[in-house]
């Protein structure tokens, strides 16, 4: 078994436990928890309560020695299935699921991810989870009170997603414009879908208001503005525009490290661009814009990456670049729209390397804790 499973990074687990006993504050938790604000005499996690929701009957049953990785790798495997499913619906040709879902499961970080288990990868494996069930559905059913609720759960779990909405928005057009042109646009209108998605997501909006209040007497997101991280080399305001070339940076140009000792070339701690993690993302620029499909990923993935890249901090510990997570089921989508309605062979060349750079990723880190921090 994979040493990271003796992390006790496990916040939600904690979380979980808290909830159980009608508490929003942390008791008992060891010196690992070290992220925790402290307020009025308590402790409060500083992550959004929906991964610690999902663990709920874990913890209940089994308590505080639950692991959260063992929880990591249950929904890990859950989201390999539902990816699986949501090609399934994006594509007819079956060798295209299946490569799709390989490069999914083995050809990106979230393979990394989620065979870890702490709670900030935790947190990435379960927001995946429902902005992907949010996707699904709008594939399938396209119920946009549903739709809402999961993109919801997402947002509860990773705050960024919310501003995926636009894909929503634009991906259930039909819904709410109606089909018309013999009709003036505002006559064409059909509000009640829009209001369907608004009022679903807009419930677990009102949660985290609820959340925050009880916490800290204010409604707002101020937990991460509550840290102590002011005397950070890094540290300007929790928000700026001069932190995205930092994430740029590493989301794009960042390398491997060279070491003296084999295997030589390690992963850096410190990120490595999504290009190398998985070279097959570069099929997401021949998936273009002119469909709606491909115009609605791009309009979910820039204003949540926009949100990203001017937050303090690219992520720190971490294989590749792990705040691209919040997009990468748009990202994956354009990715099997580029490759288009037949695999070729350097498709599977592309796919090929990047389940090979993932799997030295995780060996390296997970089974010889060969790497280097910055």
């Amino acid at each position: 078994m994979f040493w990271v499973l003796q992390l006790k990074h496990d916040y939600f687990i904690w979380l979980a436990d808290s909830f159980l006993h009608g508490r929003v504050d942390i008791q008992g938790a060891d010196e690992f928890l070290g992220e925790l604000i402290p307020v009025g005499g308590k402790l409060f996690v500083i992550y959004p309560p929906m991964p610690a929701v999902l663990l709920l009957p874990f913890v209940a049953i089994w308590g505080t020695n639950f692991s959260q990785a063992l929880a990591s790798f249950i929904f890990g495997g859950l989201n390999v299935s539902l990816f699986y499913l949501l090609m399934r619906r994006l594509t007819q040709d079956l060798k295209i699921q299946i490569w799709m879902t390989l490069l999914f499961s083995f050809g990106t970080i979230h393979w990394y991810l989620a065979s870890w288990g702490s709670a900030w990868y935790f947190a990435h494996v379960i927001s995946f989870l429902f902005l992907t069930l949010a996707i699904y559905e709008t594939f399938t059913k396209q119920r946009p009170f549903y739709v809402g609720i999961l993109l919801g759960a997402s947002y509860l779990s990773r705050l960024p997603t919310i501003l995926s909405l636009p894909f929503f928005i634009i991906m259930l057009s039909h819904k709410w414009i109606l089909d018309s042109k013999e009709l003036p646009f505002l006559n064409r209108l059909n509000i009640k879908p829009l209001i369907k998605l608004c009022f679903g997501l807009g419930i677990f909006v009102i949660i985290n208001f609820a959340y925050n209040y009880v916490r800290f007497g204010n409604p707002f997101d101020v937990a991460y503005s509550m840290l102590n991280i002011s005397q950070e080399p890094w540290y300007k305001a929790l928000f700026s525009l001069s932190y995205i070339p930092q994430h740029l940076s590493v989301l794009i140009f960042k390398t491997p490290s060279f070491v003296s000792d084999p295997p030589y070339l390690v992963p850096s701690m410190s990120g490595m661009s999504i290009f190398l993690t998985t070279p097959a993302f570069l099929y997401a620029f021949f998936s273009g814009i002119r469909n709606r499909v491909a115009l609605a990923c791009w309009l979910a993935i820039i204003p949540v990456a926009f949100l990203i890249f001017i937050k303090g901090g690219t992520g720190f510990t971490m294989f590749g670049y792990r705040y691209a997570m919040d997009f990468y089921p748009f990202l994956l989508i354009l990715t099997a729209m580029g490759i288009g309605d037949r695999i070729r062979w350097h498709h599977k060349l592309l796919i090929s390397l990047s389940i090979l750079v993932n799997l030295w990723g995780v060996i390296c880190i997970n089974k010889f804790a060969k790497f280097v921090w910055w």
